[in-house]
């Protein structure tokens, strides 16, 4: 299968948003991550985060991966959460985030709450830990 990989510009996320939402969905419920409302405010209305989707090509109706990203001030390029069919799929895109990245005079890609699983996969892409992010619900 052949695949798509880009950003979307957030005045198409409206009429891909029923084909997305569950893919922000699952990562609301497994990964705490902030509520659906507001990933589709920080994409479509106040256009804060970028969206970056993979799909397969020439049917947008098998979206395999959605990506959110923003930038950050300081120069940092934060990845805020990624979810989809394959896990590993976005792995094969670092370069073209990185690239976005170095484009918007990023000097640093930055994943918080990252799974300590990604170690291996995300060192062969030149990351390395430098923390983790700790939580309790009260």
């Amino acid at each position: 299968m052949q695949v798509e990989f880009s950003a979307i510009h957030p005045d198409h996320i409206l009429p891909l948003w029923k084909k997305i939402a569950p893919l922000f969905e699952r990562l609301v419920n497994e990964q705490g991550s902030d509520s659906l409302e507001n990933i589709f405010d920080s994409l479509v209305i106040k256009q804060h985060n970028l969206l970056w989707m993979a799909w397969e090509k020439d049917n947008l109706d098998n979206i395999l991966m959605v990506i959110s990203t923003r930038l950050v001030e300081g120069g940092i390029f934060e990845i805020l959460g990624c979810v989809g069919q394959d896990r590993y799929l976005w792995m094969n895109y670092f370069s073209t985030l990185e690239q976005y990245a170095k484009d918007n005079n990023c000097n640093r890609i930055m994943i918080k709450n990252g799974r300590k699983g990604w170690q291996r996969d995300l060192s062969k892409q030149g990351m390395k830990i430098t923390g983790y992010t700790f939580e309790k619900n009260i």
